[in-house]
């Protein structure tokens, strides 16, 4: 395949590539975990871990839990952000049997009824994947902090090939750059002006504009580059062939 081929579109069946679903790695996640789980005292301990602030036992406690609790070599779940971690867990509910609970510690039991984990969906509507587009590399572009006055050419470069940056273009000033770098970059996804169809690779756009402008990372330019270029050949785009 060529540089600028898109691997996961070609492996799609002819379905997906006509109606070009978003794809996003939390739907791999959504499915590595269970549809219901029944929680025991033993199930609740395993959950909670080994906690000292507290035993409480949350939506997001649970579902970190478990994903922790699921082998994989391709995510690191630890590094899910907080926006991550919360689109998963409004597909989950706990379910109990009686308003009655009891975690009894001496007994170690859960007395008066039967608590469940519940999964509400096993996928992310297309609109939720819509307003993640993007989200997390904005997110780390306009936390970039103190840059020395070489890197205001980067930004420029960067404003230039995303192209509606003259008002950021103009100035001088590195916050008002940063600002409108930040917002042409919602306009883009907002409106997915690069059909870009991973949740993943969108949010990859912003942590390479965030690495070449902060560190002037040059692999991180290139692959900005290349998925700019591949913009031009008019179908919507899952992945890419990256450089290090």
């Amino acid at each position: 395949m060529g540089v600028f081929d898109d691997k996961k579109f070609e492996e799609l069946d002819w379905i997906s590539q006509a109606t070009e679903p978003i794809d996003s790695e939390l739907n791999e996640l959504l499915e590595k975990l269970p549809d219901e789980l029944a929680i025991d005292f033993n199930t609740y301990m395993k959950l909670i871990g080994d906690r000292t602030y507290g035993i409480d036992m949350s939506l997001d406690t649970v579902i970190h839990s478990l994903l922790q609790q699921t082998p994989s070599n391709e995510f690191d779940v630890d590094k899910l952000s907080y926006n991550h971690r919360d689109q998963l867990k409004k597909c989950f509910k706990f379910e109990a049997s009686t308003n009655n609970l009891t975690i009894n510690f001496e007994t170690r039991s859960i007395d008066g009824g039967e608590l469940k984990l519940i999964k509400t969906a096993t996928t992310l509507d297309e609109d939720t994947l819509k307003n993640m587009l993007g989200y997390e590399g904005i997110c780390k572009v306009s936390h970039i902090g103190y840059l020395e006055s070489s890197a205001l050419g980067r930004i420029n470069e960067i404003m230039e090939l995303l192209g509606d940056c003259q008002t950021g273009l103009r100035t001088r000033s590195y916050r008002r750059k940063r600002h409108e770098l930040v917002g042409r970059m919602q306009k883009l996804f907002k409106n997915n002006e690069w059909n870009i169809k991973d949740t993943g690779l969108a949010d990859k756009v912003g942590f390479w504009i965030h690495d070449y402008i902060k560190e002037g990372n040059l692999a991180a330019l290139s692959n900005f580059c290349r998925i700019k270029v591949m913009t031009h050949k008019g179908q919507p785009i899952y992945s890419m062939e990256e450089v290090e």
